[in-house]
């Protein structure tokens, strides 16, 4: 069942027992897309309880009752740009929507998809599918999850479930392929869930002797991904792994220890890495640190950002006793939890660059952090300290930087070339002079290799305070 906002008072249908206490709306397809001209009407079934209704969201878009319990759907032609409604229905206390496209005059040559009904989404490498999830209420407490991959190519979705929460919890959708392998995060029995194509799914195996293993990214064959595992040879409670052609192998960690230079007891993620899977990157997971790391096409482990890291050693009191202590303040790249934080060819890293100071009069640390790419091959760290607060999320082959804007998340940003380090655009000004799409609100989270797909997100600010991420593509015009 998808929630909506929109009031219903129109047709009336019905296919359920009224006598039923659960009320419910199944819908054949969930999404609709129209050339320019209009074509043929499109007919949706619709399984619904009690008595269900439905309305039309745009002049442009006619609906009424086919047989049986289906719905028929047409659009008029259209002259303009690419345009997109809903239609609402509601049975009882059930409602759902079916999103509708229409391409534009074909002189435009993109289009773009809010995916509302996602609660996590993914693109794959080169931007062939995204993968995600949405989930549903199951009875009075439960949930159930369908898993979801769009082919780009024709904006088919490849639906698998609803599985209830007793099978599988998922939490976040973490890397799909561009052989159309989506893998989710599954709060349920550890680890992480892989979905194929045809609807098998399968549960990557982890080390012998280790816990639950979580893909993160993959090169754009399949033949390798990175990510972790639940314990790890190094004693850690996370380690890093890189798993080429199905055999998991651990990643080695800095020798030094983690981030502030201690014994290591948390360990390092494998997030990303470069679209052969030569060059990886990763975030430690110890004293909320984030620090950044990476390991090189020769598989030697380092810092981001090595040439501007420092580590300097402060004595601190204690607070129960007032003896004092030795603490590592760092100066050095640290990174959020994002997957595409590197180039395609692995030359690039975006991160925080975040220096610290020791304020002994508060004892305190203050932190500032700044947006910063490292170079892997040259070793050294592009740093724009004009943008103060903000985070580098993205970055191409040829040095086109993704730079967000932080408040409650990010929900704007813009694009700085890293040779000139000037501004170049605000995102989504470059999205409509690249692409001829106008885009409301969001922030650019990858660029595919091509430049050709755009994958985004905006934030919906709820009554109730809480944020929702929503995400969006960009990607060619369909060729109907």
């Amino acid at each position: 069942m998808l929630p909506v906002a929109a009031a219903l008072a129109l047709s009336g249908c019905t296919t359920g027992s009224e006598e039923a206490d659960e009320h419910y709306i199944k819908l054949s397809d969930a999404v609709c897309t129209f050339t320019e001209d209009g074509g043929e009407a499109q007919i949706i079934e619709v399984r619904a309880n009690p008595e269900w209704s439905f309305e039309s969201g745009a002049s442009w878009l006619k609906v009424s009752a086919g047989e049986g319990s289906t719905l028929e759907v047409s659009v008029d032609p259209n002259a303009d740009g690419e345009r997109n409604a809903e239609i609402t229905l509601q049975a009882g206390e059930a409602t759902a929507s079916i999103r509708v496209y229409q391409l534009g005059a074909r002189g435009l040559s993109a289009r773009y998809r809010l995916l509302e009904q996602l609660n996590s989404a993914v693109m794959s490498p080169s931007g062939r599918y995204v993968g995600g999830f949405y989930t549903d209420v199951l009875g009075e407490n439960g949930f159930q999850y369908t898993a979801v991959v769009i082919d780009l190519e024709t904006d088919k979705w490849h639906e698998f479930g609803p599985y209830p929460e007793t099978l599988f919890g998922f939490t976040e959708a973490e890397v799909v392929t561009d052989q159309g392998v989506l893998y989710i995060s599954d709060s349920t029995n550890g680890g992480c869930v892989a979905f194929d194509l045809d609807g098998t799914y399968t549960v990557p195996k982890s080390i012998a002797g280790y816990g639950p293993l979580v893909m993160q990214s993959s090169s754009v064959d399949g033949s390798v991904m990175v990510g972790y595992t639940e314990g790890t040879p190094y004693g850690c409670m996370y380690g890093p792994v890189k798993v080429v052609d199905g055999e998991v192998k651990p990643l080695p960690l800095p020798e030094e220890g983690n981030f502030r230079n201690e014994e290591w007891w948390a360990g390092i993620l494998a997030r990303g890495m470069s679209a052969d899977g030569s060059v990886v990157y990763g975030t430690s997971w110890e004293n909320y640190d984030y620090g950044m790391a990476y390991w090189d096409k020769d598989g030697n482990v380092d810092w981001v950002g090595s040439d501007l890291r420092t580590v300097t050693t402060v004595q601190r009191p204690n607070p129960l006793d007032g003896t004092l202590y030795d603490y590592n303040i760092v100066n050095g790249m640290i990174c959020w939890a994002n997957q595409t934080q590197i180039s395609p060819n692995g030359t690039w890293i975006a991160g925080t660059y975040r220096t610290e100071e020791y304020d002994k009069e508060n004892d305190e640390v203050l932190q500032a952090n700044y947006p910063a790419f490292f170079n892997t091959e040259t070793k050294t760290t592009t740093v724009f300290d004009e943008y103060a607060g903000c985070v580098a999320m993205g970055v191409t082959d040829d040095g086109l930087g993704l730079i967000g804007i932080q408040g409650m998340g990010v929900n704007s940003g813009f694009i700085v070339d890293l040779a000139s380090k000037t501004k170049v655009d605000d995102m989504l000004p470059w999205i409509r002079s690249e692409f001829g799409i106008i885009i409301s609100e969001g922030a650019i989270h990858y660029l595919t290799p091509d430049r050709q797909k755009v994958f985004g997100a905006k934030l919906r600010y709820e009554q109730n305070g809480a944020v929702t991420t929503l995400y969006w593509y960009v990607a060619p015009a369909l060729n109907n």
